[in-house]
């Protein structure tokens, strides 16, 4: 008995244990099987992958080996994984409806900001024709920290675990980055679990519950349009750009600075004169030096930083290495607006005031954003505020990258900036698509992965007759896909005739359209504002208020958001013959409401 007893509490045991590797998506003989295609990493020949594994685009995402890197598993490989909107692509495996499936991986980075990291990870279901069925998602991840001098003692776990939803034949897992850190992705693994081992895993994951469609919706924009527009202008003093000036990506960087400045100042007073007529009000993003009358007391911004990674032997973003040893407010005359009014806006900004445009920030030291380190951020952040609030300008919401340099932003850099408060940014890197947040191809403001709180909008690039032509398509393309679009252009570039004549042309248009009903025209910061808002506003279904033919349909509109949603417009899946809301009557045609933040309306709708 005593013999039996044993091998009965050994067997248990052992139950036990192989529960408990099955609920941590480990390894266990014949219940939890490798499940993922070349696990091992074996490499393709001439792709530079893994056979069978996929990736967003090439740049950035590439099989390590030979020594290259870092290994976790021993085999000598692992996958690098560089860019926010990259990604890495398990192969296809095979899976069964109702049964539960986990991930399993190892991720590390070795960020040159120093900065940890995020990944999450994204649960592909395919039928077995292919078709897409449901994306599960986890929550982000942390990815840990690798440096010389402090080695971490292990790599950072990534796990979920989701149920096959019905007609799922296929699953690919993706691995998604929060920032430009660089991420190496190892000892990958997916198996079956069980119910509990997916609770576990999957604690923090998020899966799309399924769900009615509510016969009521909300309209994306306010009164009924059916697309934005935002103006907005870089605008920079002498000391922005100007005299920082990079050989690449500044079509007047061979121009003389000194008259640059003078019409970038000339810019605010061409541009106002042309949105007046209209009533329009756009974005200004200034820099630092924008807001002041002067520096004759030699105040000494953000310590007078040196940039070492302003240079050209290293970035090669610059035409020779001068920055890179020269403190970057070196040049500052110390004068005022009247002796040196290149240099200093701040006489400017009561103008702008009095006609409510918007005044954002394009950096108080028009720094590269991918290349600054989260610190430096954080000194230039504190820097615009301190010199805004002097003018009476409230903090930042919307920030506008300088050089469009957002491609390199570490996670902790994106911390700094939702830390101040930046709840929107544009001048986003274009054409390289492994760091693209938007794009004029796509354009709707969205989501920066892993700092979803701020919005990352799109932009066109309006300087000429040629490009005038181009912007007009491109908000009837917005109009027509009901998205936003960003038309700017540095206050420099609407002084000539030919720009002003096409700058008015675009902004007539767009101010047609908004008077035709098809086109809200507001500040950038607004719009993502607006946009971000709308997302905390839920419809709930509260029945129907009596069981007679024809009753209505109850509903609730309740506003989760911080923000007043005044014009907000319903849209009905099938036509109203009567609406009500709290009582009062609304046009079934056009029903729109004002929602202020955290209020909640009691609608009635009767069907036609």
């Amino acid at each position: 008995m005593i013999v039996l007893a044993a091998a009965l509490a050994a067997v248990a045991g052992l139950l036990a244990l192989a529960r408990g590797r099955q609920a941590a998506c480990a390894y266990v003989p014949l219940l939890a099987e490798e499940l993922l295609p070349n696990a091992d990493l074996a490499a393709a020949d001439g792709s530079g992958m893994p056979a069978g594994w996929g990736r967003g685009v090439p740049a950035g995402v590439e099989l390590q080996g030979n020594r290259r890197g870092f290994d976790y598993d021993g085999n000598g490989r692992a996958l690098q994984l560089i860019g926010i909107a990259n990604y890495v692509q398990s192969p296809p495996l095979g899976v069964r409806p109702g049964a539960s499936y986990c991930f399993a991986g190892r991720a590390l980075t070795d960020s040159d900001k120093r900065s940890a990291t995020k990944l999450r990870l994204a649960f592909d279901w395919r039928d077995a024709a292919d078709h897409a069925l449901r994306e599960d998602t986890t929550a982000w991840q942390p990815v840990v920290l690798w440096r010389a001098d402090a080695p971490p003692a292990d790599w950072s776990a990534i796990r979920g675990a989701f149920v096959a939803p019905a007609g799922a034949a296929t699953l690919r897992v993706r691995l998604e980055p929060a920032s430009d850190d660089r991420v190496y992705l190892d000892a990958m693994h997916v198996r079956r679990t069980t119910d509990a081992g997916r609770q576990a895993i999957g604690q923090a994951a998020t899966s799309p519950a399924a769900s009615r469609p509510s016969p009521v919706a909300i309209q994306p924009w306010p009164n009924g349009a059916r697309a934005a527009t935002s103006f907005s202008f870089d605008w920079e003093t002498a000391m922005g750009g100007l005299i920082h000036s990079r050989s690449i990506d500044d079509p007047n960087a061979d121009q003389d600075w000194q008259v640059r400045a003078m019409r970038m100042r000339e810019g605010v007073t061409t541009t106002l004169d042309l949105f007046r007529p209209y009533g329009i009000r756009a974005t200004y993003y200034a820099n630092g030096y924008n807001f002041l009358l002067g520096n004759a007391g030699r105040r000494q911004f953000m310590g007078n930083p040196t940039f070492s990674w302003a240079d050209h032997t290293t970035s090669g973003k610059w035409p020779n290495d001068a920055w890179a040893t020269t403190p970057w407010f070196a040049d500052d005359p110390y004068g005022t607006a009247q002796s040196d009014p290149g240099w200093y806006f701040g006489d400017l900004i009561p103008a702008l005031q009095r006609e409510r445009q918007d005044i954002q920030s394009h950096t108080f030291s028009h720094l590269d954003g991918g290349l600054a380190r989260p610190q430096e951020w954080r000194d230039d952040l504190r820097a615009w505020r301190e010199v805004a609030a002097e003018r009476g300008v409230p903090p930042a919401t919307s920030l506008a990258f300088p050089w469009s340099s957002s491609a390199g932003m570490s996670y902790a850099s994106w911390d700094e900036l939702a830390a101040a408060g930046i709840t929107s940014v544009t001048r986003t890197k274009p054409n390289q698509p492994q760091y693209q947040l938007a794009s004029e191809a796509d354009p709707r403001c969205r989501p920066v992965p892993g700092h979803e709180r701020i919005l990352a909008c799109p932009d066109f690039y309006l300087h000429s007759q040629e490009t005038a032509a181009q912007a007009i398509a491109l908000i009837d393309r917005t109009i027509e896909v009901g998205g936003m679009i960003d038309l700017w252009a540095h206050t420099e570039e609407v002084t000539s005739p030919d720009q002003i004549a096409a700058w008015g042309q675009v902004v007539a248009y767009a101010a047609r359209q908004r008077d035709a009903g098809k086109l809200w025209v507001a500040p950038l910061a607004e719009i993502a504002g607006w946009q971000a808002a709308l997302a905390g506003v839920s419809i709930q279904e509260s029945g129907v208020a009596s069981r007679e033919p024809g009753a209505p349909l109850a509903l609730t509109v309740t506003n989760k958001s911080d923000r007043d949603l005044s014009g907000l417009t319903l849209s009905l899946s099938s036509a109203a013959a009567k609406i009500v809301v709290n009582g009062t009557m609304l046009n079934p045609q056009s029903p729109r409401i004002n929602l202020a933040a955290g209020q909640t309306l009691e609608v009635q709708v009767w069907p036609a």
